[in-house]
């Protein structure tokens, strides 16, 4: 019975250590060296320059929330890699996933003026759902990264 308890117990705790770290693993976060134009313009560009990839759309949500409430610079941007969407896509059971199509990057200025760039980790995404999608998410994932690598301060 002790065991039983001790078991529950782990599981537990298991549960609350993933519930916890899941945010700081599933979301990457960067600070920007660059104004908040500059960030935006930056990887445009550095999204133009890799083979297969184009931005979809800029987001600006500062814009779009005006009528709201005011708000920091903060946007996104789609980005698209039709190559590895279509591998993902070429079988139907995968299709599911598009609700995560096109992959975001997202920018944002804090109060004191200082630019982010988030971004989902596309690997650990792929990761949960193996295969195809996991191969597929952990290259969109490099490629990703070494676009926001392009305007990282660290």
């Amino acid at each position: 019975m002790k065991a039983i308890g001790w078991m529950l117990v782990g599981m537990v705790l298991m549960g609350g250590i993933v519930w916890f770290t899941m945010p700081s693993l599933m979301l990457l976060k960067h600070k920007s060296s660059l104004t908040y134009d500059e960030t935006v313009n930056k990887l445009n560009e550095v999204v133009a320059m890799k083979p297969d990839w184009k931005v979809l759309v800029v987001n600006d949500y500062q814009k779009a929330t005006e009528a709201f409430g005011s708000i920091e610079r903060t946007g996104s941007i789609n980005v698209c890699n039709p190559r590895y969407a279509s591998k993902i896509l070429a079988n139907t059971k995968n299709c599911g996933v598009t609700a995560m199509m096109p992959l975001a990057v997202g920018v944002y200025e804090d109060r004191e003026g200082r630019v982010y760039v988030s971004q989902m980790n596309f690997k650990l995404i792929g990761m949960m759902f193996g295969g195809t999608i996991a191969e597929v998410m952990g290259m969109a994932g490099k490629d990703v990264g070494e676009i926001v690598k392009s305007v990282a301060a660290e």
